[in-house]
């Protein structure tokens, strides 16, 4: 497979981020790039969710302020937790594990 090479302008604080979650991950700037692109093509659409951060669509949609949607998160972190622990949660691995 021939290849070429490709340039681009990124912030070189997010370079250096990136680098280091790859790093650790057994990959380069590169082959994520292929990767990407493989995926790009493949399903036709972008290979991973483009949306508001959370805090940002709280406060576009229910109007609450960013501060309270990180309160509210914990307090759902939280009860998600104790309720795990208790044994309250079902877990769902297929479609038939819905149904009463």
């Amino acid at each position: 497979m021939a290849t070429i090479q490709m340039r681009s302008r990124i912030d070189s604080k997010l370079k250096k981020k990136s680098d280091e979650v790859l790093k650790r991950l057994g990959l380069d700037a590169g082959s994520f790039v292929s990767m990407a692109l493989t995926q790009l093509v493949n399903h036709r659409a972008l290979p991973f969710a483009v949306t508001d951060s959370d805090a940002s669509y709280f406060a576009s949609e229910y109007g609450i302020t960013p501060t309270q949607s990180a309160k509210s998160g914990t307090v759902l972190r939280r009860e998600t937790t104790r309720a795990r622990r208790q044994g309250k949660l079902r877990e769902v691995k297929a479609l038939s594990d819905l149904t009463p």
